[in-house]
């Protein structure tokens, strides 16, 4: 199934407005693994170490419990609450949120048109790293055959604990996250799986509990690979012959970091 094209009956995103440049960061054994399966890692929001994902910024609080306040001026169903129903009703709406975490899966890449020193020591290995170039209509296009419904997303960043994120959509928390990791510039591919009531999903089913692996067309989606700054002359000749061991045509060259 083609990467969802929003509209006014889709879940909100801040879906790219432009073709540009993106790429992704990788270790040798994650890119093994991209060829060998032909496949990208959507991992789920409450396995990644940064415990905002997925999560409402703090200031939406007052503003949940005046809606619980006030709902009975909306409705005649309504009754007004006291302020322990009310705080309950927050309290269920934010505990809700949290089991969404592990319902939401995402391939998170970086909107760039060169590459990150920073980014090569962080997602890789600034010896033997690998940077993935692509670009969005390729992304889309690569997808095209996949399976699973898939959302793509720019991300908003936002200072958690002043800021407000807009309410009453549960993709509002996966495509906002805290400002300290605003140098990533990131757009983010977002599965949801399908769970059952109660917010749940058997995970022991899957390979990896962490996360699934969806299908992709390889020669789509990347246009070329990048190799880390202080990577070996080897090293170059064993990624093309990976690539063509796993038949992926495409352009293999070191970082115009690396020194002459």
């Amino acid at each position: 199934m083609p990467i969802i094209i929003p509209n006014k009956h889709t879940s909100p995103v801040f879906y790219p407005k432009e073709n540009y440049q993106i790429v992704k960061y990788m270790d040798l054994t994650k890119f093994v693994s991209l060829l060998q399966r032909k496949s990208l890692f959507f991992c789920r929001l409450d396995k990644l170490e940064d415990h905002f994902e997925g999560t409402t910024a703090k200031s939406n609080w007052q503003r949940r419990y005046d809606f619980f306040a006030t709902s009975h001026l909306r409705s005649t169903k309504f009754k007004k609450l006291n302020n322990e129903e009310i705080l309950k009703e927050v309290n269920e709406y934010f505990e809700a949120e949290k089991r969404m975490k592990s319902l939401k899966t995402i391939c998170c890449w970086n909107i760039s048109d060169s590459e990150s020193a920073a980014l090569w020591k962080i997602y890789s290995d600034f010896n033997q790293g690998i940077m993935i170039t692509s670009k969005v209509t390729s992304l889309i296009e690569a997808f095209k055959s996949t399976e699973e419904k898939i959302d793509l997303s720019e991300v908003e960043y936002i200072n958690h604990s002043l800021d407000e994120m807009p309410d009453g959509n549960k993709m509002y928390p996966v495509i906002h996250k805290h400002k300290a990791y605003s140098y990533e510039e990131e757009l983010r591919l977002i599965h949801t799986v399908n769970y059952s009531g109660g917010l749940v999903y058997d995970w022991t089913k899957e390979e990896i509990e962490q996360g699934k692996y969806l299908n992709v067309e390889l020669d789509k989606l990347i246009d070329n690979i990048i190799l880390s700054p202080h990577s070996p002359d080897w090293y170059i000749k064993l990624v093309e012959n990976l690539c063509e061991t796993y038949g992926l045509n495409t352009t293999v060259m070191k970082s115009e970091l690396a020194k002459e």
